[in-house]
């Protein structure tokens, strides 16, 4: 057999996180003409893959997006967010994008110094693994809607509803010829 399917892990989050995570993605990429992301099913996707691919801490990290997510719509607007309105839901997810997209640029930009000052010092191969995960801790966290936003984004656009349906899909480009007789010449790596 040249597949095998791949076995997941045990979800550590419920069918309801699921289903919240699902509302927080239709909003972002909602339902129109074309399919949006619960009908892709990416609060599902979602939690299965932080279950099986973020360690520990990012686990842990991600929930607090969760939780803070909640949090946000309560102190806002006094009601949990899935009793959100449409409008309601898009201004504050679009005010915690603008914020994520600042955050990024002060993390790229502490990224880019570290990177900088390592390269200045030219440290020996021991030394500069040591240094990298001490400058790592220290630098500044991503914003919490950053792993929400990303996870959605992939889980979407990475789903057969998404690829299918919202991309332009060709399953089988062009055709393959494996019985060319070679003339000598350079082949082709694509």
């Amino acid at each position: 057999m040249a597949y095998v399917p791949t076995e997941t892990g045990e979800n550590l989050f419920t069918p309801e996180d699921a289903a919240f995570l699902d509302e927080v993605a239709e909003t972002i990429i909602p339902a129109t003409d074309t399919p949006g992301a619960k009908d892709a099913g990416v609060g599902a996707f979602m939690t299965q893959f932080v279950s099986d691919c973020y360690d520990a801490e990012e686990q842990a990290a991600f929930r607090d997006s969760i939780d803070t997510l909640k949090s946000e719509a309560q102190a806002q607007f006094g009601k949990p967010f899935e009793d959100l309105t449409a409008e309601e839901r898009q201004q504050m997810l679009q005010e915690a994008m603008v914020a994520a997209s600042a955050q990024a640029a002060v993390v790229a930009q502490a990224k880019e110094e570290m990177r900088i000052q390592a390269r200045d010092q030219q440290q020996s191969a021991d030394t500069a693994a040591t240094a990298q995960a001490q400058t790592e801790a220290d630098l500044p966290a991503l914003h919490w809607f950053t792993p929400i936003q990303q996870l959605t984004l992939f889980g979407f656009f990475t789903s057969e509803v998404g690829a299918t349906q919202v991309l332009r899909y060709e399953p089988v480009p062009g055709e393959y010829i494996g019985d060319l007789e070679y003339d000598g010449g350079p082949a082709w790596a694509t």
